[in-house]
């Protein structure tokens, strides 16, 4: 459970996002009203967070490439997604994320 990073980005809701092209969003909050689902859209003020590789989840010999998730926190108050690693990390590994988490929303069919 080392800390990488904070996924960081602008907040907006994701109806306002849903014909959005961008490759750089992570669901920040699912609310029981859609309409009150938040995102994070790193795509215009990110950080390196938005550079982790991601795994293609239908596959079951990428998802063990997995070894970063990321988690939510309260931060004073602050909803916070921080990437934490899942398990050792040799020096010079690749760090793979599942990008879907719960959601299964987003296309990875073609991630390796």
């Amino acid at each position: 459970m080392t800390l990488i990073a904070e996924y960081t980005g602008e907040v907006d809701y994701i109806k306002n996002r849903e014909q959005d092209e961008s490759d750089s969003m992570m669901t920040l909050l699912l609310a029981t009203n859609p309409d009150e689902s938040l995102v994070i859209c790193a795509d215009r003020r990110g950080n390196i967070a938005r550079f982790i590789s991601g795994i293609n989840n239908h596959k079951p010999e990428s998802r063990k490439r997995k070894n970063v998730k990321c988690v939510r926190y309260d931060v004073n108050g602050v909803c916070r997604n921080l990437l934490v690693v899942t398990r050792h990390i040799a020096k010079g590994e690749r760090l793979y994320i599942d990008y879907n988490g719960h959601e299964n929303e987003y296309p990875t069919h073609y991630f390796v």
